[in-house]
């Protein structure tokens, strides 16, 4: 079975050898090392450092895609944190909350 390091590089979408490389620097910012031993907790601490990497190569929205793919391998073994709850749930989740503010000031 593949590491989760190899299918994180997979879900880059670039050359493997310099995706590798990337998802490599990513997690030594984010003090994940050796990044071939990633844990889904190392992956969600790494996020926003691979995100950043990502798009210096990409548009926002393959950024959004290709993160959305990391965030999948992980789910089940983290479903409640909030790395791994899909962007546009965060969003709606936040708009909710923040309705009832906007509302009451009106």
């Amino acid at each position: 079975m593949r590491s989760l390091f190899e299918q994180v590089v997979e879900c880059c979408g670039l050359a493997p050898t310099f995706a590798r490389k990337i998802i490599q620097e990513a997690c030594d910012r984010s003090g994940v090392s050796p990044p071939e031993a990633m844990t889904p907790a190392d992956l969600i601490r790494s996020l926003p450092q691979i995100r950043q990497a990502l798009g210096v190569f990409l548009e926002p929205s393959e950024v959004a895609l290709k993160t959305a793919a990391m965030r999948a391998l992980v789910k089940g073994s983290w479903p409640s944190m909030p790395a791994v709850v899909p962007p546009a749930q965060n969003q709606e989740s936040r708009t909710h909350q923040e309705e009832p503010n906007a509302k009451s000031s009106s």
